[in-house]
């Protein structure tokens, strides 16, 4: 009897894991959506960065190489979460994909 009694709590504690596990990978996904979103926009012609005009003179000083570092820190980091995430989500659910392609 206690041994049915500790299966039932072992695998409420294991269902409560893996919930939290793709509440956790679901988050990583959508961080990385969110990065992206929240990311500048530099435009990109012939292979450069066109730099967004200056409207203030008195303004800070615009650093190009500043601006260039964080586009592309965003964008590796937006990858790295959405893809990341992706994959892990994709593992996870890999019995769900398996029988949903099979038909």
């Amino acid at each position: 009897m206690k041994n049915q009694e500790h299966a039932l709590i072992r695998g409420r504690f294991t269902r409560a894991r893996q919930n939290r596990l793709a509440l956790c990978l679901w988050a990583m996904f959508a961080a990385g959506l969110l990065v992206e979103m929240a990311a500048p926009r530099l435009k990109i012609e012939n292979n450069v960065f066109v730099m967004p005009p200056i409207s203030d003179v008195q303004g800070a000083t615009l650093q190009p190489a500043a601006l260039v570092r964080r586009e592309r820190w965003m964008q590796a980091a937006s990858g790295l979460l959405t893809v990341g995430g992706a994959v892990a989500l994709g593992v996870y659910y890999r019995k769900q994909l398996a029988s949903a392609l099979k038909g």
